[in-house]
């Protein structure tokens, strides 16, 4: 069973997910009551990060990879599993392709390229980059 930690206010839950009867089973422990309340909408960061607009700009990228080939030293490549956004996907000769379009700036990525520091990253100029919304 694998659970994720948040505190919330004054009370502490941990969402889980288990696999029971071959299917899925998300819910979410009360650390106080200790009972299981179900997760009703497992897709819902989804949806709130669809929220979110992403003004580009085409002609300056905020963040890049510095060295393409400095990717091929790297045995972890934690940037690919760390991206919430899903914008660093693997290439077929080891390299690491990243498009900076729908960047959500969290920065994750430059703090687990320590090694080798290969990520250079800008605030987008003004009125680019993205737009949060809450929803």
């Amino acid at each position: 069973m694998r659970q994720f930690r948040r505190d919330v206010g004054k009370r502490s839950r941990v969402a889980a997910r288990s696999w029971r009867n071959g299917a899925l089973d998300s819910f979410r422990l009360d650390w106080c009551t200790g009972m299981k309340a179900p997760i009703l909408d497992p897709a819902a960061i989804e949806r709130k990060l669809a929220l979110n607009t992403f003004n580009v700009d085409p002609g300056r990228a905020h963040i890049r990879i510095i060295d393409s080939e400095t990717c091929l030293s790297c045995e972890r490549q934690q940037c690919i599993n760390c991206c919430p956004a899903n914008c660093y996907s693997p290439m077929e000769d080891g390299r690491v392709l990243f498009s900076y379009e729908g960047c959500v700036e969290c920065g994750s990525c430059r703090i687990v390229c320590n090694e080798f520091h290969n990520v250079q990253w800008t605030y987008p100029r003004g009125g680019f980059g993205i737009q949060y919304r809450h929803g």
